[in-house]
């Protein structure tokens, strides 16, 4: 995982150090839906299951930034906020849940459009660094709440005139752990999906040039 980022980065800096000036800049509020597609915590003590955490499923608020390099490739910088709770078991049967639980996303990638953002309709592919962030009374005294990982994503856009509308689905992939005090929990690999409907807007950019929509969650 420490390779990936490491690649990650690099790849990523180098895409900024060659972006031209003339680079086209747009804006994306979304609004979705954060879909996580395992536990945050498994408590095991021997064979037994002590308790389990979930963090459970939230809407998410958000933007999103975007540079295009080329008509194929562009830079895309996200960030998404997801009010949100945790629930669990403990000993297998008894249950509970916790408000005020709530996450950040953030992402820098980098976007290939399969098909040019300047047609009617387009599909691209993105692929970067996230960050993972936790906090509220849930979290409070608990470390190992944010995380560095990496991301994929998918998006399709319909082109509306200037505006485009974006559908997009990405997964942020990263490891987490918690401890506080002795208590440590092992390290749990996470797929948290966000789902985002998005409205790009060019910022100063010319109608045939809306291409560079930022639209990745």
């Amino acid at each position: 995982m420490r390779h990936i980022r490491h690649l990650t980065v690099a790849a990523l800096l180098a895409a900024a150090v060659a972006a031209p000036v003339s680079a086209q800049v747009s804006f994306s509020p979304t609004v979705g839906a954060y879909l996580p597609t395992s536990n945050i915590a498994d408590i095991v003590v021997g064979t037994d299951s002590i308790a389990n955490v979930k963090q459970d499923v939230g809407l998410a608020l958000g933007a999103n930034l975007g540079i295009g390099l080329s008509s194929r490739v562009g830079l895309m910088f996200a960030g998404s906020y997801v009010p949100s709770q945790l629930s669990g078991t403990i000993g297998g049967d008894g249950s509970w849940s916790q408000s005020d639980a709530n996450l950040f996303f953030g992402n820098a990638n980098v976007t290939v459009f399969l098909i040019k953002p300047t047609s009617p309709v387009w599909i691209a592919l993105s692929g970067g660094g996230s960050v993972v962030s936790r906090s509220g009374q849930a979290y409070d005294g608990w470390g190992g709440t944010t995380d560095v990982g990496g991301l994929a994503g998918a998006t399709i856009g319909f082109n509306l005139g200037i505006v485009s509308l974006n559908l997009s689905a990405t997964d942020y992939i990263y490891g987490a752990q918690f401890s506080k005090g002795l208590v440590e929990t092992g390290e749990v690999m996470q797929n948290d999906i966000l789902l985002g409907l998005g409205l790009g807007i060019p910022l100063g950019a010319k109608k045939t040039q809306a291409a560079s929509q930022a639209f990745q969650q």
